[in-house]
């Protein structure tokens, strides 16, 4: 069973299929509040009828908008959490006082156990960052004080910006506008898929992030899939068929070699 997986939902009639393959917690990016995903109205979250129902919120907010917010979230509906970027959520969460989980999401800090842990004495869960190692994760869920969530399978964010790059990209140039591109850096040939919307542009990998060594460890709430821009033959088969999984654009990040921030000075 994959009842430890949370995946997110880019069509609806996939949902049938996930559910057969043993997956029984679904996310879903709300319209207005995320950025680098196909996104749901208010309206279509709560007219599913899914158990284990979760919110994806990864904008950065501003005051004007936690005020939306806050009329939104009292109108959701069977909800079972919120998976989030901006604290500003968590603070408006508990001042409605809304029974509902939350889930920590900032894609580049839950890098070490002790701020892991200030924030598992306050909510249900973290997400890890998956631009460590296996070593250092496993350090991690051997001090942390509650379950955490583990990145298993998608792009990798790499970064996410308020500005609109994508459309300044096409204003520059003077080429066709896509909200969604495939950018090659000149100098390194390293290339990232794009994802913009008015809130904002999401880069990701080119490679498609595997980490199907670290299924099973413990302290793990939840394992998180994310389809955004993959097949739906190709996630279904890493579903069903995990252990002997392969496909050409995957690798497993950075779990067999430590980040790489700043380059060393060459000797002369």
């Amino acid at each position: 069973m994959k009842s430890n997986i949370l995946i997110n939902v880019e069509n609806v009639d996939y949902i049938d299929d996930y559910r057969k393959a043993g997956v029984s917690a679904f996310l879903f990016p709300l319209e207005g509040f995320s950025v680098g995903y196909k996104t749901f109205s208010l309206e279509e979250i709560n007219n599913l009828d899914v158990s284990n129902k979760y919110v994806l919120l990864n904008r950065v907010i501003d005051c004007k908008t936690l005020d939306a917010l806050k009329e939104v979230l009292v109108k959701l509906k069977d909800v079972k959490g919120l998976v989030y970027e901006d604290i500003g959520v968590y603070k408006v969460v508990k001042d409605l006082n809304l029974d509902m989980e939350l889930i920590f999401f900032q894609n580049h800090f839950g890098t070490n156990s002790k701020s892991i842990n200030f924030w598992l004495d306050r909510v249900t869960s973290v997400f890890v960052s998956n631009e460590i190692t296996k070593d250092e994760i496993k350090y991690i869920l051997d001090n942390v004080n509650g379950s955490v969530c583990l990145h298993l399978y998608g792009y990798n964010q790499v970064m996410y910006s308020r500005r609109l790059l994508l459309s300044n990209w096409s204003e520059e140039f003077n080429i066709l506008y896509k909200n969604y591109n495939v950018l090659e850096d000149v100098a390194t040939k390293v290339k990232f898929r794009a994802l913009e919307n008015e809130f904002g542009t999401v880069m990701y990998s080119d490679k498609i992030y595997n980490g199907k060594e670290l299924y099973g460890l413990k302290n793990v709430k939840f394992y998180y899939v994310n389809t955004t821009m993959i097949d739906h033959d190709v996630v279904m088969d890493f579903l069903t068929n995990m252990d002997n999984h392969s496909n050409s654009n995957e690798d497993n990040g950075f779990l067999d070699k430590e980040t790489i921030y700043k380059l060393k000075e060459r000797n002369k």
